[in-house]
């Protein structure tokens, strides 16, 4: 009833949250809650054209000093090794300081000279370092497939515990429900700043959407209040119910790894590596590290840019058949997938189809949830690039069929 309750009242404080695809934890004012999302406009570029990127971002709703700083002015666009680097400097507007949080929604064209800095692979790193005080440059920076596209796909890591080894008394519990994301850890209070450090248990709430292979949102603190008899009270006071400007960020690493800060305390790199918990035997299901394949999905088949192979496979539920070893039959009986994985969720997958024997084959870690990418052979034995992407997620490709 108390952790209802809890849950509750946080969940009437978090706010929407603006998704980023890959970022740092935000430089120096990580802390004051600077969020932002940067998007391609297309989200596939025509190679050796130029093309949009879209910043939208919001300043703190509780900024220090009642420094409000947007809307944003783009001094530079620089073109460098691997990287686009846009840099922008804020204007200082009294107006906003009556409205927080102070947010910008702009484009700004990115010049064909981008594609030189695209790996091999075919991703780009686009930067946004914003100028937020003096010598301080706050850098959110994002990594776009710019030969598939397959940035716009959100990663699933479903629902449940998830343990760092180096915190291995405290968790974080997540509940995915399609893009959106509530994840939240339980810490003990050792905050110095507001006088409190009586290691009381304290929860941080993060919920936000994931966007390709992460979630950021604002990260809300909240204090469990305890009476004087030490015992918890059934509804916290104003004042011991505490937000702050913190940020959380999700970064999947793959379905059962990944990285996860939920406060960030006036210090950088507060990431930590977190695994997912695997605890109980139910025969009914399968062990909650095992791909959860079961459902409809978009096979392609790539040749460079060009999908030359494409295909739909909607799986029944799996099943157990043996030790580490689980199977999935497509409704259709033509297409089956055998994945061998053990503890802490790594392994490997194969699908393959009966009637011509194309197989596609992908590691535990190229699985996040909704994407896979592996090596494919058609039935005419040509070897491709192989991306399985769950329905109803699709790949923008040039189809060359």
């Amino acid at each position: 009833m108390r952790i209802s309750i809890a849950i509750a009242i946080m969940m009437a404080f978090a706010s929407t949250a603006i998704s980023a695809a890959y970022f740092r934890d935000g430089g120096f004012l990580a802390h004051q809650g600077i969020l932002e999302s940067i998007r391609l406009e297309p989200r596939l570029p025509v190679p050796g054209e130029s093309f949009t990127v879209n910043l939208a971002g919001s300043w703190p709703a509780i900024n220090p000093g009642g420094i409000c700083r947007p809307p944003l002015d783009i001094s530079q666009v620089i073109v460098y090794p691997g990287s686009v680097v846009i840099t922008s400097l804020p204007q200082q507007d009294p107006a906003y300081c009556d409205q927080p949080p102070a947010s910008w929604d702009i484009d700004v064209s990115i010049p064909a000279e981008a594609w030189n800095a695209v790996n091999d692979e075919g991703y780009l790193v686009i930067e946004h370092q914003l100028f937020s005080g003096i010598n301080m440059l706050t850098g959110i920076d994002q990594v776009f497939d710019m030969r598939l596209g397959t940035h716009e796909v959100p990663a699933f890591i479903g629902s449940g515990f998830w343990i760092s080894p180096e915190l291995p008394n405290e968790g974080i519990l997540i509940e995915q429900q399609g893009n959106r994301v509530l994840f939240y850890g339980l810490g003990y209070d050792t905050d110095v700043v507001y006088n409190d450090d009586d290691g009381e248990p304290v929860w941080q709430l993060v919920a936000g959407e994931m966007y390709g292979d992460s979630t950021m949102g604002r990260s809300y603190r909240f204090d469990w209040p305890f009476d004087e008899n030490n015992m918890p009270l059934e509804k916290p006071t104003e004042m011991e119910l505490i937000t702050a400007n913190d940020a959380g960020a999700i970064i999947v690493s793959d379905y059962n790894h990944i990285r996860v800060f939920t406060e960030v305390s006036n210090v950088l790199g507060l990431y930590r590596d977190y695994n997912r918990i695997y605890f109980g035997l139910d025969k009914s299901r399968l062990p909650n590290y095992v791909a959860p394949l079961q459902g409809r999905w978009n096979l392609y088949g790539f040749d460079g840019q060009n999908a030359v192979f494409t295909s739909t496979l909607v799986f029944n539920q799996g099943s157990s058949e043996g030790s580490n070893q689980y199977l999935f039959a497509s409704s259709d009986g033509d297409w089956t997938a055998k994945c061998t994985i053990v503890l802490p969720g790594t392994g490997d997958c194969t699908i393959e189809r009966a009637s011509d024997g194309a197989k596609l084959e992908f590691p535990m870690t190229a699985f996040q949830g909704n994407l896979a990418r592996g090596h494919l052979v058609t039935g005419e034995n040509n070897a491709l690039d192989g991306v399985l992407v769950r329905d109803p997620w699709t790949l923008p490709v040039l189809d060359d069929q």
